[in-house]
């Protein structure tokens, strides 16, 4: 435990420089190509072997001691497009892309790791993969790395994954067992109207007016269709039609977000709300296309390896320093993926600090760190790693 706490203040201004340089070359989804080439060139510093281009950009270096157990280790490294409002001296670079979401902060941490680990590799007691993974924030890189066979060779036994949090302050992590983030399905409906003169709405089909019917019935589902005790968000975020004030236009798209827990629920959902969708339209004269697009599953994390993680979090952080959530956030992530494999738990990294005004959250233009929260990152999840395996 000394052995981490001093090797990860050593390191740490170098992974401070580290999360800078990538925060200020920020890449979207699938083109981390210049991430990609920077991790890269850090593992064979190290001396860490790696295979490349995995899923496109995605990277997964092995610390292999030749044990019976592998843990893997993932960050996630893809920017958001978002143009960044922080004046700071590592402002990105390409404009219209920032790292909103801590996933430079992730992919630091995770090299801290490397280095840490790499240099106790001696005592290590299980094998490491360390996997840099693209595209989470949309099109979702974890399952194609999976398909790629990331879980073999050797086979992973169990993961851990983490994310920045300035909901948490700096210096503590978040863990929860179970429910810990929702399925995040999209859906789209186009509705198919008759369009025509503003003022001769009778002439009309009009598919403004039969969208807002459709929606406030698919609010009544998500208010009255389950339990209350159920969790399920329902949320139309996108609705477009017309190009201006006196036409009534010949079609709608409506968009947005589905999230909840349930498996089952996840299907009935989609169901009822094409349902609902197509009876209404039917009724109003209209047509309409729906498309519901399932995407991650929820993320349920392992019982044992979160209290592993605690565990190891409070021995070296102090039992102070471990939150533990309650309530499960309706965002999503795809390390969930990975957790459906193998035992597996995602924690929250705190890194919030409002006396500084740290406090944005993430996919702001605003969003920042406080950096000295990535040093308990590192630690904790060194610890678990070292006790592993054990």
């Amino acid at each position: 435990m000394e052995n981490i706490k001093k090797l990860t203040e050593e390191i740490f201004e170098d992974i401070v420089a580290v999360r800078r340089h990538i925060h200020q070359h920020p890449e979207l989804e699938y083109h981390e190509f210049e991430t990609s080439a920077y991790i890269c060139d850090y593992l064979d510093k190290l001396g860490i072997p790696y295979t490349k281009g995995i899923a496109k950009t995605g990277v997964v270096g092995l610390i292999d001691v030749q044990a019976e157990k592998t843990l893997l280790m993932r960050a996630d490294m893809d920017a958001l497009p978002i143009t960044e409002e922080v004046d700071v001296p590592f402002k990105s670079v390409n404009e219209g892309v920032m790292h909103a979401c801590g996933h430079d902060a992730h992919v630091a941490m995770l090299l801290g790791c490397a280095t840490v680990l790499w240099k106790m590799k001696d005592k290590l007691s299980c094998n490491i993969k360390l996997l840099f993974q693209p595209a989470e924030e949309d099109a979702g890189g974890a399952l194609p790395m999976i398909n790629e066979g990331v879980m073999e060779n050797p086979k992973v036994d169990a993961a851990i994954g983490a994310h920045v949090s300035n909901a948490v302050s700096a210096g503590s992590v978040l863990v929860k067992t179970g429910e810990f983030m929702a399925s995040p399905d999209d859906f789209e409906l186009v509705i198919h109207g008759r369009g025509g003169h503003g003022a001769l709405p009778h002439l009309c089909t009009d598919p403004i007016a039969i969208g807002a019917q459709i929606i406030t019935g698919w609010s009544v589902l998500a208010a009255r269709y389950t339990t209350p005790l159920e969790k399920l968000v329902i949320s139309t975020n996108y609705f477009h039609a017309g190009t201006t004030f006196n036409v009534i236009p010949d079609d709608a798209v409506i968009r947005g977000t589905v999230r909840t827990f349930h498996p089952g629920l996840r299907k009935a959902v989609a169901k009822e709300m094409e349902t609902i969708a197509r009876q209404l339209a039917e009724a109003y004269g209209a047509t309409c296309d729906f498309e519901f697009i399932f995407r991650y599953p929820p993320l349920l994390n392992d019982e044992g390896m979160t209290a592993a993680l605690a565990k190891s979090a409070a021995e070296i952080l102090g039992s102070d320093k471990v939150v533990y959530g309650k309530d499960p956030s309706m965002g999503g992530e795809d390390f969930a993926y990975f957790a459906e494999r193998v035992p597996a738990t995602f924690i929250h990294v705190g890194t919030g600090n409002e006396q500084e005004g740290i406090t944005a959250p993430w996919h702001n233009s605003h969003f920042n760190i406080d950096e000295s929260g990535m040093k308990a990152g590192i630690m904790a999840m060194c610890q678990l790693a070292m006790e592993f395996g054990k």
